[in-house]
């Protein structure tokens, strides 16, 4: 067998497995618990896009505290880019402003890991592409 068709293969079973792990995970994840969590804080940054030369975008990072069912106070944070800084702050003000009501997903062994839990009630304007099991 040639050499490229075992790079090939090794490759595309190394992507299958990833895309796997990452099922995993989000299956795992909608076990955990929920906790009721308040924005607390949202930041607005600039950042250079890499894949466009000369391009950039801007990230709306939400902040949010909550308490485990054992009472400890946890932080944890999720952000969505935007192409615009207008479009950011249209979303934060419009979805997720300061001193609103969340939920919050936690994995009940390492509460660190946790993430927004959004849906239809919390978050009614245009859907995230994708969320990060892991926060902190």
């Amino acid at each position: 067998m040639p050499w490229i068709t075992v790079w090939l293969l090794v490759l595309g079973l190394a992507a299958a497995c990833a895309i796997a792990r990452g099922f995993w995970l989000y299956r795992v994840s909608l076990t955990w618990p929920t906790a009721d969590a308040l924005i607390t804080r949202i930041d607005i940054d600039r950042h250079r896009d890499a894949e466009v030369h000369g391009g950039h975008y801007f990230r709306a990072t939400f902040s949010y505290d909550f308490c485990t069912p054992t009472g400890d106070r946890l932080s944890g944070s999720w952000y969505k880019n935007f192409s615009t800084q207008e479009d950011a702050r249209g979303f934060s003000e419009r979805e997720l402003p300061v001193g609103k009501r969340v939920v919050v997903r936690f994995n009940p062994k390492n509460p660190s890991f946790n993430d927004l839990e959004l849906d239809s009630w919390t978050y009614s304007g245009d859907r995230p592409t994708s969320l990060s099991i892991m926060r902190s």
